[in-house]
């Protein structure tokens, strides 16, 4: 009832916040009552309402953000001009003879010079490695691919002739919540300079669960609207940072996209930048999902009808791997890796990560008895994925 007359007391008047408060707390009778001001209500100099987060006085509003009518349009102002549309001429070998078409999609710089991040499968087939893109403000230039990982579906592009150029702000995708206010930049169906908003709808989303099944990576899922020619473009929070790149949508639907979450992606981008490729860490095992109550298990990366009480087994160790230095036993039960439960062969490819040499901890069940083991990865070999 306070809510409701609240907003249509806002509704029917325009008068100076103070007196509107005033009004309010006549009508409710707030002093008279007792009544404590509401917590999701707070005013701004306009004297419009905004919701806030679980502050319940003026000064603890004054200290938190808050939503009002621009919100949206104040990320989209900090991350735009640095997001790029991206064409390239491709090959295409289906059928019986090549045919010649266009790829679109959404980039974003991430240094001045004129270093595009966008997604693999934008740019792979290029003509003789040339692409075109167009900055926000019109500008356009001509680039070539530098590097890609088709693996991740991350991609650099090298602008020609470029200096000066804005350059996008990255955020860090660990810091998401479900129910994040997000906005996904880019060019769908070539129009350029294209967003829209929605909100983080879920998190960690194996590519499994989305018929990828050699997928490493998780996936941000959003509502915000991601279609064909966003691929690539950013995924923004409302501080214009980075958390995300856009990179598909679910067949048929609206309203379920997914993103490839910052953090792993910018471990991709490093290696790339300094390897020119992805070299992948190896540990050298290879892993089922098993039910400790008999009920059968299944393969790494498949999804599970219900994944409650399942644990992870090891069954083979590779000879002279660094699982195998560690100590790490076939019939182990992985309880932890990197200091987090696992209940799927997922789940431990995900956190073996895109760094080789690092240590890893984990614990592992044993004859009724835990142990705890570190593995110091090694760069990838062909004898393995793992």
């Amino acid at each position: 009832m306070l809510a409701t007359r609240a907003l249509r007391s806002l509704r029917q008047a325009r008068v100076p916040s103070g007196r509107m408060w005033r009004r309010f707390w006549a009508e409710t009778g707030g002093g008279r009552t007792g009544v404590d001001a509401p917590s999701w209500l707070c005013f701004g100099a306009a004297g419009a309402a905004v919701a806030s987060w679980g502050c319940s006085k003026e000064a603890e509003c004054q200290d938190k953000p808050v939503l009002h009518a621009n919100f949206i349009a104040d990320a989209v102002d900090k991350a735009l001009p640095a997001v790029v549309n991206v064409t390239a001429g491709v090959v295409s070998h289906r059928g019986w003879f090549p045919q010649e078409g266009l790829s679109a999609g959404s980039g974003f710089l991430i240094r001045s010079d004129g270093l595009v991040v966008t997604n693999a499968h934008v740019v792979q087939g290029a003509l003789n490695g040339q692409i075109h893109c167009t900055l926000n403000d019109g500008r356009t230039f001509e680039g070539s691919l530098e590097s890609l990982d088709r693996a991740s579906d991350i991609a650099l592009v090298r602008l020609h002739k470029a200096e000066d150029l804005p350059v996008a702000k990255i955020g860090s995708s660990a810091a998401l919540r479900v129910g994040e206010w997000v906005v996904a930049l880019g060019s769908p169906l070539t129009l350029q300079n294209s967003c829209t908003a929605g909100i983080v709808s879920a998190l960690a989303r194996h590519g499994s669960e989305i018929g990828m099944a050699n997928g490493r990576t998780d996936f941000i899922q959003t509502d915000a609207a991601i279609n064909i020619g966003n691929s690539g473009g950013p995924l923004v929070n409302l501080a214009g940072e980075v958390v995300g790149i856009s990179t598909l949508k679910a067949q048929g639907t609206d309203g379920i996209g997914f993103a490839i979450p910052m953090d792993s992606a910018w471990l991709v981008v490093k290696s790339l930048l300094k390897h020119g490729r992805v070299i992948r860490p190896y540990i050298g095992i290879k892993m089922v999902a098993v039910d400790p109550n008999g009920r059968g298990g299944g393969q790494p990366g498949q999804p599970k009808p219900n994944r409650l009480g399942l644990k992870v087994m090891v069954v083979e160790v590779a000879p002279l791997s660094p699982a195998a230095k560690a100590g790490v036993r076939p019939g182990d039960i992985i309880l932890y890796f990197r200091g987090k439960p696992v209940k799927s062969p997922a789940q431990v490819v995900e956190r073996v990560g895109l760094e080789f040499g690092t240590e890893i901890p984990l614990s592992v069940q044993r004859d009724n008895e835990v142990m705890e083991l570190k593995i110091v990865t090694e760069a990838e070999n062909r004898r393995a994925r793992l």
